[in-house]
């Protein structure tokens, strides 16, 4: 008796089926209006959705932001890779994809968190567990951050601050210029005197800044507003710079929502008190779990970027932690809501943790078709 049908048999489970073929769906929505994400001007939003399809007809699915690379090409291109493989050898899968081209790692990291997410959210419907019971839950909701700001007005961005703050949030991220000091003053001041002094606020620079010297009049100022952190004042690269800006302020810095695995994170965890992990991009749950269990290590806080109910799943199992990251519907900038099945649930601020099998990734495969761009598919 081989040992993998011994243990099978003692856990009292089936060997799973092996993934049959992998779907990628490039989709873009339009924004209502156009945004400012710092200093660039944006009129859409693109997406793509992968499933992965398995001998037995499950499905396992993920999404994650294109961000203006070819991620679907991506997903194709590490895609034979997790054909003919089980979820239950998921590992396997990413070792094999990340060692058949180790130049090309850092690019094709994307389109291997994808499938990794998928093939972590077909184990958990087999299963019929969501993830946070695979990994061991710990709490069952979380303080949600929602984000405001995109290029709105100092009177809009206020009243939004005010009507949250009303709605039980207790932790807002605001999207400053980064570029004009003297209108981020006026924003930040403004926020801070809109909301209680129980509400703590976050400014997002948006990697606005190259040097110490651009970084610092801001920061001073949030620093005196009390603000509860600021998010990349430089490309996460620039991990030294970070560093030394912590040095010379109060204030946590949080970075690494484009950070792709835990080599990168360690960096940024002896320079920053806050990693901004994102399992769309930084290995898919298999990396997010690894920069989890660093963060827990070194004594950092965790506010994951975006994809608030496959996040929420996370912070479910790891207190790490501090709150998941939403771009709430109305704010248009995340029109995410569009290709769901489902809608996150929130109650006084918090993200009631989804009981559903799998990975809480509930999107509509033929309502997402009316927004495709292009489709592919590998396998049979």
């Amino acid at each position: 008796m081989t040992g993998s049908p011994a243990l099978s048999a003692a856990a009292g489970t089936a060997a799973m089926p092996a993934v049959t073929a992998v779907e990628a769906m490039h989709c873009r929505i339009p924004f209502p209006n156009p945004l400012q994400l710092g200093k660039v001007h944006m009129t859409h939003r693109d997406y793509v959705l992968v499933r992965i399809r398995l001998a037995d007809g499950g499905t396992g699915h993920a999404v994650g932001f294109e961000r203006g690379m070819p991620l679907l090409d991506l997903v194709t291109r590490v895609a034979p890779f997790y054909v003919g493989r089980s979820p239950e050898m998921r590992a396997a899968a990413r070792q094999a994809a990340e060692a058949a081209t180790p130049p090309a790692r850092a690019v094709l990291m994307r389109g291997i968190s994808l499938l990794d997410v998928a093939m972590w959210d077909a184990l958990g419907r087999a299963r019929e567990l969501p993830l946070w019971a695979l990994l061991g839950g710990a709490r069952m909701r979380v303080p949600v951050m929602p984000v405001v700001g995109y290029g709105a007005s100092i009177e809009a961005v206020t009243g939004q601050c005010a009507d949250l703050a009303g709605r039980g949030f207790r932790t807002i991220k605001v999207m400053i210029n980064g570029t004009d000091t003297v209108a981020d003053r006026a924003l930040l001041e403004a926020v801070r005197g809109a909301m209680p002094d129980d509400v703590a606020f976050g400014i997002d620079a948006h990697w606005s800044w190259k040097t110490i010297e651009d970084a610092l009049p801001t920061c001073l100022l949030a620093q005196d507003l009390g603000a509860a952190f600021i998010e990349d004042p430089f490309l996460p690269q620039q991990w030294r710079n970070v560093g030394d800006l912590q040095a010379q302020i109060g204030v946590p810095i949080a970075v690494g929502e484009d950070v792709i695995d835990r080599y990168g994170f360690r960096d940024l965890a002896e320079s920053a008190r806050i990693l901004r992990i994102d399992a769309s991009v930084s290995g898919g749950v298999t990396g997010a779990v690894e920069a989890l269990h660093l963060a827990t290590i070194m004594d950092r806080e965790v506010i994951p970027h975006v994809f608030p109910t496959l996040h929420g799943q996370l912070a479910a199992a790891f207190p790490a932690i501090r709150c998941v990251e939403m771009i709430l519907p109305e704010v248009g900038a995340d029109p995410m809501d569009r290709l769901l099945s489902e809608e996150a649930r929130i109650e006084d601020g918090d993200l009631l943790i989804s009981e559903a099998p799998g990975a809480a990734i509930a999107f509509d495969w033929d309502r997402a078709a009316g927004f495709a761009l292009r489709t592919e598919r590998v396998g049979s």
